[in-house]
């Protein structure tokens, strides 16, 4: 006689559902703006010793969907080292598609980021004509976000803020017309083409009746950021010395040309040369 033996095998563990990366030690929060009504995410990176430490310099990056995860590995990777101090880092981002090519992408930048309405260039006519709303969105910034931030977390009086290609633009044009808004600025790449150069004619405008422009402002750009349309260098260049010349008391101004860096490259590179000369002693 055979006799058979039936055997019951446990079954191997079940392997966990794969997650999403977790970035620690960050936080979302929502806000719907009431000067330009528009519904802004931000994306908060806090420092190790949070919440023991502080008080933090606040640093705020715009187009958060590519600069707040550069910045926070940069600057955590810097202050662990003791180059940098420890940071509150704030990317203001928003609803909707933050592909490069999705409408809703190119409409937020365009209306937040430019100061004049122009109805050609940049993304399109049909993108242009929600442009030249940086100075409501300057104003959400200083009015709401800003004071919202400081009720939430232990920040210093220092602030700077960041920006890359049409938010560089932004970045200096706050900085010329609400000075105090931000300590310190910097302008990776920024537009200064924008509207026939008009950022040259407000900086003039701004010397001409010897308002004061205070604190640090790095500007930086890849050395393979021309063609023969724009030529980025030669308009940063021209940028820089036409801010030295005018010689700002209290004024700190470093500017770059980044040799190989292109448009798409050049942020990770601008962004930690520009956090060290902000945070560098004086």
């Amino acid at each position: 006689m055979i006799l058979f033996v039936w055997m019951a095998c446990a079954s191997p563990p079940t392997e966990p559902a794969p997650q999403g990366l977790v970035v620690p030690r960050t936080e979302e929060l929502w806000h719907t703006a009431e000067g330009n009504g528009v519904r802004y995410r931000l994306e908060v990176a806090l420092p190790r010793s949070h919440p023991s430490g502080g008080p933090y310099p606040l640093v705020v990056l715009l187009d958060t969907h590519y600069s707040l995860l550069i910045a926070r590995n940069v600057a955590e990777h810097l202050a662990e080292r003791d180059h940098l101090p420890e940071l509150v880092l704030v990317g203001v981002g928003y609803e909707g598609s933050t592909e490069r090519s999705s409408d809703a992408y190119r409409l937020n930048r365009t209306r937040d980021y430019t100061p004049t309405h122009v109805p050609d260039g940049g993304y399109g006519p049909e993108i242009q004509q929600h442009s030249g709303g940086a100075d409501a969105f300057a104003a959400v910034l200083q009015r709401e976000l800003l004071p919202l931030l400081a009720e939430r977390y232990p920040l210093s009086d220092s602030r700077t803020l960041v920006g890359h290609s049409f938010g560089g633009l932004f970045a200096l044009h706050t900085k010329l017309q609400a000075p105090e808004a931000f300590t310190n600025v910097i302008a990776v790449s920024p537009s200064l083409w924008y509207d026939a150069h008009h950022l040259f004619e407000v900086e003039l405008r701004h010397a001409a009746a010897e308002q004061p422009l205070a604190g640090r402002v790095y500007l930086g750009v890849g050395s393979r950021e021309r063609n023969d349309r724009i030529d980025m260098v030669a308009d940063l260049t021209r940028f820089a010395a036409q801010l030295e010349r005018h010689r700002y008391e209290g004024l700190a101004l470093e500017h770059a040309v980044l040799d190989g860096e292109t448009h798409n490259s050049v942020f990770p590179r601008g962004l930690s040369n520009g956090l060290r000369f902000v945070f560098e002693a004086p």
